[in-house]
């Protein structure tokens, strides 16, 4: 598929310009990269559809979760050499 894009405002192409050579792509390869970036994330009533089909998390789940991130928080600060912040 070919796509043209008109009435692109100056700033907004030199941005896209900007953006590609500091990838050392082309512009159109940067684009394509961009457009398959953004086809591959959910629309937001895609989101909300996806949101509607889930099950609510129970309080135990959540716990748990929020217990598992928090011991990762501490081993991954622990192998930083971060100091325990007082409460």
């Amino acid at each position: 598929m070919d796509v043209n894009v008109k009435g692109l405002e100056p700033e907004v192409a030199e941005r896209l310009a900007q953006q590609a050579a500091a990838e050392g792509l082309s512009q159109q390869e940067w684009i394509r990269q961009v457009l398959r970036r953004t086809a591959g994330r959910l629309s937001p009533a895609e989101l909300v559809e996806q949101r509607e089909s889930l099950e609510p998390m129970s309080g135990d789940d959540f716990e748990k979760i929020q217990a598992a991130v928090a011991r990762r928080r501490r081993q991954r600060a622990k192998s930083l050499g971060a100091r325990r912040r007082r409460r």
